[in-house]
Order: structure tokens, then C-alpha cells, then sequence
């Protein structure tokens, strides 16, 4: 498998292109930080990591990540659109400062769709692939004082559904994962992991990167041929879709 990540220098983003490696998958690891895409590649065992820098809210560097992969590999059969704004400020709606709110959206839901929109060629050429988009758990439960990243990962969801629709003729099928509060450092900027209350959770704790990697590895494998469209809360039951 020759797979793109986004939002690789850490946390979920990490995990997944580690998790690729090791399955012996060629993973292009793209992000905005350079640093932290060294630590990745460093990390990795098995398989073949290339750092490229992207924004993934611009088209030419969304252009140029995939690129390095069908340069590096000779082609593209995965995307995965991790990068995200997970540290916000929570705020009334009213007092969520506009640049902020453009912000969220533009990584969370704008980004999303322009890499997705970079990789369809590649995709195509490869005769299809997957497409595996971040969403959230509080895109079904909403969250006090975060609007702006709640209406990104809506859009992520929305925007799921419509890709599948579009692209399912092509090969190309498109899935998100939609997490619960994850131990990683973005989730670390909005909230303590040591106060955070489980007793809602039936499976009796948070997550941490490795319970997203096993979905991941199913929606873009062999075994979900005929899943598309679809969004998995992966959240130890605490929020049913």
C-alpha cells in the first residue's frame, strides 16, 4: 500500500503512519512541522516513511504531497486526512473570535476536502483506493464552547458522505473515523487526561492513539472492499451514532 497522511509530526497523525510502516506500506508523512515529521521518520520500523511539508489548506502544497508519493512510489492508494485544529478556545459562540472560527474551519473541513481533492488523480491512476477522513464525537454530541471545531467535524462527516457518492464509481471509497477525547498532545491543550470523567465511557476509559489504529487499518484494507460512506465512532461506547 502507498499511503498519504496528514498531521504525521504527531499524535493520532503519528500513529497512523507508524501503524502503516509497520505493515510494510510505503506512507508519505506530510505536516506543517518539520521537526516533528523527523521524529516520525526516525520512529519508524518496517516499510517506508518520506517526510513533505504541507499545508493542507494550500492547493499547491496539497498538489506536492501527493506528488512525492507518486514520485517516490509510483502511485497513491491511500489518503488519510488527519490534520486538524484540535487546541481551540472554548468560548461562548459569541465571544469565538472570527479569525479563530476560519481557522478550524479552514484546516479541519477546507483542508480536508483540498487534499482530497489533490489525491483523486492519483487515486484514480492506481485504479481507486480509500480515502479515510478525522472526524470527531462531537459532531453527534456538539460540546459547550466550541462551536467552531464541532462545526468542522460536521462538515467532515458531511463531506464523507458526499465523496463516497462521487467517487464510489471510480474505486475510490471514503470512511471516517470519528474519535472520542484521545490522550495526544492536541488533546492535552483543551484538557487534563487526569480529570477527565470516564464514568460515562461503558469500556471505563479514554482513548489513546493505538484504539484509532485498528479501524484505520480495516478501512483501508482488503476487509472493508464494500464499506464506504460510513463514519465509526471509535469512543468505548460513550456516544452511539
Amino acid at each position: 500500500m502507498r499511503a498519504l497522511v496528514t498531521g504525521a509530526a504527531r499524535g493520532l497523525g503519528r500513529a497512523f503512519a507508524l501503524a502503516l510502516a509497520e505493515t510494510g506500506a510505503q506512507v508519505v508523512a506530510a505536516d506543517v512541522d518539520d521537526v516533528g515529521l523527523e521524529a516520525t521518520v526516525a520512529a519508524a520500523e518496517g516499510g517506508t516513511v518520506v517526510p513533505a511539508h504541507c499545508d493542507v489548506t494550500s492547493e499547491a502544497d496539497a498538489e506536492r504531497a501527493v506528488a512525492t508519493a507518486v514520485q517516490a512510489f509510483g502511485g497513491l492508494d491511500a489518503l488519510v486526512n488527519n490534520a486538524g485544529i484540535v487546541a481551540v478556545t472554548r468560548a461562548p459562540s459569541r465571544e469565538i473570535a472570527v479569525a479563530e472560527w476560519d481557522a478550524v474551519m479552514g484546516v479541519n473541513a477546507k483542508g480536508t476536502w483540498i487534499m482530497s481533492r489533490a489525491a483523486i488523480p492519483a487515486l484514480t491512476a492506481a485504479g481507486g483506493g480509500a480515502i479515510v477522513n478525522l472526524a470527531s464525537e462531537t459532531a453527534y454530541t456538539g460540546s459547550r464552547g466550541m462551536s467552531h471545531y464541532v462545526a468542522s467535524k460536521a462538515a467532515v462527516v458531511g463531506l464523507t458522505r458526499a465523496l463516497a457518492r462521487e467517487l464510489g464509481p471510480l474505486g475510490i471509497r471514503v470512511n471516517a473515523i470519528a474519535p472520542g477525547y484521545t490522550d495526544t498532545e492536541g488533546g492535552r491543550e483543551i484538557g487534563d487526561p487526569a480529570t477527565y470523567d470516564v464514568a460515562p465511557t461503558p469500556l471505563g476509559r479514554m482513548a489513546v492513539p493505538a484504539d484509532m489504529v485498528g479501524t484505520l487499518l480495516y478501512l483501508l484494507g482488503p476487509g472493508a472492499a464494500f464499506v464506504t460512506g460510513q463514519v465509526v465512532l471509535v469512543n468505548g461506547g460513550r456516544v452511539t451514532g
